[in-house]
């Protein structure tokens, strides 16, 4: 991955639209926030199947990032992040294409 896109998704933690972890991209999906759900190379395909059940017409994705990456540039490891805003959602899609 680019450092393009873990600037943006260390923006969109800065500006508390990153939902971290299992439990709270559930609970951000649930609530009707999450715009885009990430998921890492190294997620289990348990989590993805769970993730797209869930996702009814959010966009989840897989990245080539890994959940030690993700810790190493974000702060917190995890296989699982939603994003909880259009433009930053958009802005993640665009390093990655």
């Amino acid at each position: 991955m680019t450092d393009k896109f873990f600037n943006a998704l260390g923006i969109s933690r800065r500006a508390k639209k990153l939902c971290i972890g299992h439990d709270e991209v559930k609970a951000c999906i649930k609530a009707g926030k999450a715009v885009l759900v990430i998921l890492t190379s190294d997620a289990s395909e348990r989590l993805e199947r769970e993730m797209k059940n869930l996702c009814d017409g959010i966009n989840v994705i897989r990245t080539d990032a890994t959940m030690q990456d993700m810790g190493y540039h974000i702060g917190k490891k995890s296989g699982v992040f939603a994003v909880a805003d259009n433009g930053l959602a958009d802005l993640i899609l665009s390093t990655i294409q």
